[in-house]
């Protein structure tokens, strides 16, 4: 059974494009688009061993072997021109990062990048922001008690301010239940934090603007 996540990343993914999974593991995100009829060119990509099995074995067992490549490979280098979007999913905002800034040239050819980082989303936010993309779509959820940001970038211009980079420009106005979920905790946590500082270090002034930001989206 797929998880939620995995369903929102695919109801994300446009219908008219050719799909890399960077970090494909068992391969279930690409599985489940071709088991709803996607007609694009998908590609799985695994830089270890033991994932790569897994992806080519779940692969073969549903007789797609055809219809999805599989490489074993490392982030977008052997991602060719004929792939328009691509999927970070399952890693933090640092490896992907490092993932795009490796083949930063091949964004020429990428219409939309999917991510699903559990770290730093207003990094990777102002990350891809700077290199020519603008937030499209946005979804929160909570699973396995982890709450996870997923966004969709295409290319295009923005303006955002620092609250749209922090906490999502659609998702702060969209205020779901799990949003205000994460940040009531968040604010929760920040205010203990400060409630044991007792000096007036640089920390105590981190989450004192930290806990002014939050309560400006609540």
């Amino acid at each position: 059974m797929i998880s939620n996540r995995l369903k929102i990343i695919a109801s994300f993914v446009p219908v008219d494009s050719n799909i890399a999974d960077i970090g494909s593991d068992h391969g279930y995100l690409l599985i489940y688009l071709k088991d709803n009829h996607f007609s694009g060119k998908l590609l799985g990509v695994e830089n270890k061993k033991g994932p790569f099995q897994s992806l080519k074995n779940n692969i073969l067992s549903k007789k797609y072997s055809k219809q999805i490549n599989a490489s074993f490979s490392d982030g977008l280098d052997c991602v060719d021109n004929s792939y328009d979007t691509i999927v970070l999913a399952g890693m933090g905002t640092d490896n992907i990062i490092k993932i795009i800034s490796k083949n930063l040239n091949k964004l020429k050819n990428i219409k939309t990048i999917i991510v699903d980082s559990h770290t730093k989303n207003d990094l990777l936010r102002h990350y891809l922001v700077d290199n020519g993309y603008k937030i499209d779509k946005e979804a929160i959820l909570l699973e396995d008690n982890i709450y996870y940001e997923i966004i969709r970038f295409v290319k295009g211009i923005s303006d955002y301010n620092e609250l749209d980079y922090c906490f999502g420009p659609l998702l702060r106005i969209e205020k779901s239940d799990i949003f205000l979920s994460k940040y009531n905790s968040e604010l929760d946590k920040y205010e203990q934090i400060l409630s044991n500082i007792n000096d007036d270090s640089s920390r105590k002034k981190e989450v004192e603007s930290r806990i002014e930001l939050i309560n400006k989206i609540l």
